[in-house]
């Protein structure tokens, strides 16, 4: 058991989330990692988002699994999400009796219900941050107001993917400055293999109906506006025009019909959607970069298994946020995140082979440093000081 004096048996994992991504699969290896540990663990999520959610585990997953309506509706009011939480909480509480609640957010505020049904059954509530905005939040209503202003009194921490969103999601609630742990995310680092990364690189291009040697970057994540998915199809016809290469991108969100409507015209174009995909580990061997074109990120996972796996990256400047200066070295930078920038940089990665392998052998440091072993004992450790 995880704990030291109150023992940790049992842990609830409530996601607010309505779509999956980067803060659900972090959600999943912790969620995991509990349960390997000997912690009953069970996680609850949209009902919607079950399969999708069960495609992020591990085959033989010993997690348990609910469906309850936790997600915050964008087009709700804010009370009105806060009740609906927390009647699903109250119900997920009397099921399963947790010692700790860990509360993985999308946004600081998309948790507002089931904080206030932590506080009000005295629950040990541990908060992760996976995102925050840097623009003002909207005023809160009274209700939301009256939970925040209980935090300081209950048995909550908080803590964040990295130090931009921990300062922002603390200003948003409210929290005294480093009232909110910084714990970067952290992924395991696979052995080199270049016989398979050979047959993998191979294999993926094959799948496009492209030649062995044809260059190809990807792009894994939500096709969604924060995330820069609107830009990759002038993207994308600007790298066939100037290297010939193809953009293969993973996953799914409210642009792939814009996106398919882009490409309707060339089946065979250079923008290829592949929808969700669970083999983007493969997909990362295979590529000659990965495109990072995001708005904002926290602490981006697919950057980590980009690195450490060798794989060239390409990022916008907001993509790196939580690298701070060092990210000038670790990826192919545009600071300005805008289409001509990001297809610069990418030529960059293609035709200046020292620049690519110095930006990979510093990305590779980083992720070697930022272990999900280490990852997991600081969420640990975390637990156990808020379970004391």
């Amino acid at each position: 058991m995880i704990g030291e004096g109150r023992s940790l048996s049992r842990v609830l994992v409530a996601l607010p989330s309505i779509g999956l991504g980067g803060a659900e699969k972090h959600s999943a290896v912790l969620a995991e990692a509990l349960a390997a540990a000997g912690v009953a663990t069970t996680v609850a999520t949209e009902p919607r988002l079950a399969e999708g959610f069960g495609a992020m585990l591990r085959p033989g997953s010993r997690l348990r699994r609910r469906g309850a309506p936790l997600g915050w509706q964008p087009r709700a009011e804010v009370e009105a999400n806060m009740a609906a939480q927390e009647a699903a909480l109250a119900g997920l509480l009397a099921e399963t009796r947790p010692d700790l609640l860990l509360l993985p957010l999308p946004w600081p505020t998309h948790g507002l219900g089931l904080l206030r049904g932590a506080v009000a059954a005295g629950l040990p509530t541990l908060v992760i941050h996976h995102l925050a905005s840097r623009d003002p939040e909207p005023d809160l209503p009274e209700a939301a107001r009256a939970a925040l202003a209980a935090l300081p009194r209950a048995p909550v921490r908080f803590a964040a993917v990295s130090a931009p969103v921990a300062a922002r999601a603390a200003a948003q609630l409210g929290l005294p400055a480093g009232a909110v742990a910084v714990v970067p995310n952290g992924v395991p680092v696979p052995p080199e293999d270049p016989a398979a990364r050979a047959l993998v690189r191979e294999r993926q291009r094959r799948r496009l109906g492209l030649p062995p040697a044809a260059r190809m970057m990807v792009f894994a994540g939500r096709l969604e506006a924060p995330k820069g998915a609107d830009l990759l199809p002038e993207i994308a016809a600007r790298l066939e025009a100037q290297a010939g290469a193809t953009l293969a991108v993973l996953g799914n969100g409210s642009l792939r019909d814009r996106l398919a409507a882009s490409r309707a015209a060339r089946r065979d174009g250079p923008l290829r959607l592949l929808g969700h995909a669970r083999d983007v580990p493969d997909w990362l061997l295979a590529a000659d970069a990965l495109l990072l074109p995001s708005r904002n990120e926290g602490c981006p996972l697919v950057f980590l298994e980009a690195a450490a796996r060798r794989c060239p990256v390409v990022a916008s400047g907001d993509a790196l946020e939580c690298f701070g200066a060092e990210a000038m070295r670790l990826a192919a930078l545009a600071p300005s995140g805008g289409i001509a920038d990001l297809t610069d940089q990418s030529m960059v990665m293609f035709n200046d082979p020292a620049a690519a392998g110095a930006a990979v052998d510093a990305a590779y440091r980083v992720a070697v440093a930022l272990d999900e072993a280490a990852m997991l004992q600081r969420y640990f450790s975390l637990m156990r000081a808020t379970l004391a």
